[in-house]
């Protein structure tokens, strides 16, 4: 056999316990057949020396929006933009360019701002210029809307879709502009979605920049939403990036559980709701496939919106749903085969989600055993009890995190519970790995950065935009933080054996880097170049043309 190629004098960091380093990586027909004394002696088709530089496996963003992040490349970015004074200026200069009836859409505005410091209608009117302007807050659990958008959309009141939600009001009783919550998806639903060639577009823009920051696959934590960064049919415009070769790294999808139905199945399989033809999670290959139903169970930490247990018990903050409907979404998911990903913020939430899954265990014939452990997963894990730790690790759950959520959001959240008890429990890392609970990094991009080497970097600090250690018993060492971007992340989507280390057997997605990120300084790993991304063995990102003869070849 002659493989196709042949990488030598790297310093490969495989992250297989069974062979955590190599030296040199053959690869066949996309997929690695060996490593060092394995593949000693095999001709290639083309060998490249890579001179030392570092190689690990590609890395998985397990939870992230990609059509919302590739539109905002092209719409009104205010992540950067920190006060009031700096947003309404980039809104100004944005609207200068618009036609008078073209509405300002802008994304991630809130940075430097308190939680009652935020634009205002009369503050969008003076800067839109009067036209429609409609900008989300970074959390992506409220917005804010100029006059014109409140007179579209008819609201003029604090109404609420289901009395769910909030939409601002003043003293007088008229809309301030700030809407929050399932609120929103009244501006959502007059606006409508994108097209699928737009969709499809926006996938486009997103996973060719991912391809940069090294990451082979991801999944995109819930497709088919209300707005304009989304679509009703969004599975076909992920069928439409790929077919047309603009789907550059691996999807997994999510489905919204407000997509589910009721299902006329037999009452022998117990499926109550789902979707047609009983389609669920695993559907799919190597380059798009189904992963779990997603689920919000409650809102934001930083809207202080999230479902938290009080001193006397009670529930603070809010559930995105009542509690009933909730845990029978999630019953039913389970029994029709799905993995459920639980957006749980508070610790009331995660509660009522464990709760829930325990009784979807005695029913249905996904409940049997005979298939996969479903390894249902939380989304955020912003705030674990003692307790609930010991119960995650129980009932086989996974914990899908973001770090840089610690450096973007850990300031607010620290003073908003200053000299509180339990401050322990929030973000932890360190205690989920220490009782076997698997523990996944990822961006929840375009909430937060998505840069992984930055998020491992953030996972082995633990510090604050201000320089404030956040829970320094709960830092990782750099090993743990690579494996939870790599190996973690493949067994979060069920797809272990065919990616997430460099072992013989499984898919050859690679990235290379200028430096080991297990062994420079500590802050120095989010500043490691990614100087080239392989995609099944192909160099998807080499601007250094490292493998410009494989390409050649």
């Amino acid at each position: 056999m002659m493989l196709d190629l042949l990488v030598r004098n790297a310093r490969i960091l495989t992250v297989d316990p069974g062979r955590p380093r190599a030296s040199q990586i053959g690869v066949w027909n996309g997929g690695i057949v060996g490593l060092d004394e394995q593949v000693d002696g095999v001709r290639a088709h083309t060998e490249v020396d890579l001179g030392g530089a570092v190689v690990v496996p590609g890395f998985h963003d397990a939870h992230c929006h990609t059509s919302s992040y590739g539109l905002e490349l092209v719409s009104l970015a205010l992540q950067e933009c920190s006060g009031l004074p700096a947003t309404l200026a980039a809104v100004a200069a944005h609207a200068a360019g618009l036609g008078p009836d073209e509405w300002v859409i802008g994304f991630g505005y809130g940075s430097g701002m308190g939680a009652d410091e935020g634009p205002r209608r009369q503050d969008l009117d003076r800067a839109g210029g009067g036209r429609p302007v409609w900008l989300t807050h970074r959390s992506g659990h409220s917005c804010v809307v100029s006059t014109a958008v409140l007179e579209a959309v008819g609201i003029t009141t604090a109404v609420a879709p289901g009395g769910r939600g909030r939409v601002e009001v003043d003293a007088s009783g008229r809309p301030t502009g700030l809407i929050e919550e399932t609120a929103m998806d009244l501006v959502k639903d007059h606006v409508g979605p994108s097209s699928i060639e737009r969709t499809a577009g926006a996938i486009d823009r997103a996973t060719a920049h991912y391809l940069t920051e090294g990451i082979t696959g991801f999944t995109d934590a819930g497709i088919g939403s209300p707005g304009i960064d989304h679509t009703p049919v969004e599975l076909a415009a992920y069928q439409l990036a790929r077919r047309t070769g603009r789907l550059h790294s691996r999807a997994q999808v999510m489905v919204f559980n407000e997509l589910f139905h009721r299902l006329a199945s037999h009452p022998d399989d117990g499926i109550a709701a789902g979707l047609d033809l009983g389609i669920h999670t695993g559907f799919g290959d190597d380059w798009l496939s189904l992963g779990a139903m997603k689920i919000w169970v409650d809102g934001s930490g930083l809207g202080h919106t999230a479902a938290t247990t009080g001193p006397d018990g009670t529930v603070r903050g809010a559930f995105d749903n009542d509690p009933a409907v909730l845990t029978r979404s999630i019953v039913d998911a389970h029994r029709a085969g799905w993995q459920v990903a639980a957006h749980a913020i508070g610790d009331a939430a995660v509660d009522l989600v464990l709760d829930a899954l325990e009784e979807a265990a005695h029913g249905g014939p996904f409940s049997a055993g005979g298939g996969a452990p479903p390894r249902h997963r939380l989304e955020h894990g912003v705030a674990f009890r003692p307790d609930q730790v010991a119960r995650l690790a129980r009932m086989g759950m996974t914990v899908v995190t973001q770090p840089l959520f610690i450096g973007d959001f850990g300031d607010p959240l620290l003073q908003g519970f200053a000299g509180r008890a339990g401050a322990e429990d929030y973000f932890r890392m360190r205690s989920l790995l220490a009782a076997g609970i698997p523990l996944v990094g990822s961006s929840d991009r375009p909430v937060a950065a998505g840069s992984p080497l930055r998020g491992i970097q953030e996972m082995v600090e633990r510090t604050t935009a201000d320089g404030v250690v956040f829970g320094a018993n709960e830092r990782l060492t750099p090993a743990e933080a690579l494996a939870s971007y790599t190996a973690a992340g493949a067994r979060a989507a069920h797809c272990e054996e065919r990616w997430g280390t460099l072992s013989p057997r499984l898919l050859a997605d690679l990235v290379v880097l200028s430096d080991d990120p297990t062994t420079v300084p500590v802050e120095r790993i989010g500043s490691i170049e990614v100087l080239a991304t392989v995609v099944g063995g192909r160099a998807a990102h080499d601007p250094a043309r490292l493998f410009a003869e494989a390409d050649d070849a």
